[in-house]
């Protein structure tokens, strides 16, 4: 039978986390931003629609077919101004409101008069998890309520399927934020005290944050193996660059018929098998990650033309390259299960540490 102290904690920590000047520092940070950065956002918007309407008095859809950059934008990517400053100030934020919810009560010694009341400890870690992401969830409520009121004072109403995909941008943002803060609670329960537990949330936070980098190069080469060698040799001709085969070119009357270069159709196959191998190992290492899986979100979400464009750019693309239509939620759906599985798997390591942490 529970003591009904799980809501009681939670209340608490909800009210601790308001009344935190480092969490209303940070908070009113990512706010003020938020605002800055929508308005800046919404006026981009409003050049890139007049852009998109004196090119239509000249042309029409026919003569430019949706390429990126062409079409009429889109009010999502309004959001795109804030989404940069959201990954790196909203992981400071929920890296702030969780490394110290439990170092701190090991260091005041609190801990062990809390749990001297009548109280499960499970309601202790659950609670304190519970009140942390009421506290969240009321922060980004606030951003982006003032966010929709930017929009409407600018007397832009989002669609249906853009309402949709603002919707699903905040939620992905809350789930980026919950997984710091996941992360540097369980660390506040692994570390002696809340010095030790800042320094590995930022250790693990930078890793993170760096992946992309890190695997770039040598490491990249030596997951995956070298690039193919490019072959210049084989079609350089009287100091010429040709990719098609004059030596085996056809006589037909007066007109010479030219072949693609078999040497320069090989290496095109080589090197579009590397890079294929190369995207595949990004995307798993991004997985990995709560920030590059946001990312990978936003880019999807907010400026679908891009998106697709870069995830189709091969090597033999430049022959007939179109953007396709693509599924954007298909295309972000292993990215949102990742940034569910992330702060579930710490929060889940936080409870098992603290149920078996020696309290004396």
């Amino acid at each position: 039978m529970k003591s009904h102290g799980l809501p009681v904690i939670a209340q608490k920590e909800l009210r601790d986390h308001f009344r935190s000047k480092k969490f209303l520092l940070i908070f009113g940070i990512f706010l003020i931003i938020t605002i800055i950065g929508m308005t800046t956002g919404v006026a981009e918007y409003a050049q890139n629609l007049q852009d998109y309407n004196d090119r239509q008095s000249v042309a029409d859809d026919d003569i430019y077919p949706g390429g990126y950059g062409w079409g009429k934008p889109s009010i999502v990517t309004i959001y795109l101004g804030v989404s940069s400053l959201i990954v790196t100030l909203g992981a400071v934020l929920g890296i702030a409101m969780g490394f110290d919810l439990i170092s701190k009560e090991k260091e005041t010694k609190s801990l062990k008069i809390l749990l001297s009341h009548p109280i499960y400890r499970d309601e202790v870690i659950n609670g304190k998890a519970l009140g942390g992401l009421m506290s969240l969830a009321i922060a980004l409520g606030i951003t982006f309520i003032a966010t929709f009121a930017i929009l409407l004072i600018a007397g832009i109403v989002p669609a249906g399927d853009e309402l949709a995909k603002i919707i699903i941008y905040g939620g992905a943002v809350f789930l980026m934020i919950l997984s710091y803060f996941a992360l540097s609670l369980f660390m506040s329960t692994i570390a002696s005290d809340s010095g030790k537990a800042l320094v590995y949330t930022l250790i693990v936070f930078v890793a993170l944050m760096s992946l992309p980098m890190l695997i770039n190069g040598s490491v990249m080469n030596m997951i995956i193996g070298d690039p193919p060698e490019f072959p210049q040799d084989a079609f350089m001709s009287d100091g010429a660059f040709s990719v098609v085969a004059v030596s085996s070119a056809k006589e037909t009357g007066e007109m010479a018929i030219e072949e693609p270069n078999p040497v320069w159709q090989e290496y095109e196959r080589e090197f579009d098998e590397y890079w294929k191998k190369r995207q595949s190992v990004t995307d798993i290492v991004t997985l990995i990650s709560p920030t590059q899986n946001l990312e990978t979100v936003s880019y999807n979400l907010l400026i679908p033309d891009y998106a697709a464009m870069m995830s189709s750019i091969s090597f033999r693309a430049s022959d007939d390259y179109e953007l396709e239509d693509t599924d954007v939620f298909g295309q972000i759906i292993q990215n949102i299960i990742a940034l569910l599985a992330f702060p579930a798997l710490f929060l889940g390591c936080a409870y098992v540490r603290f149920m078996r942490m020696d309290i004396r």
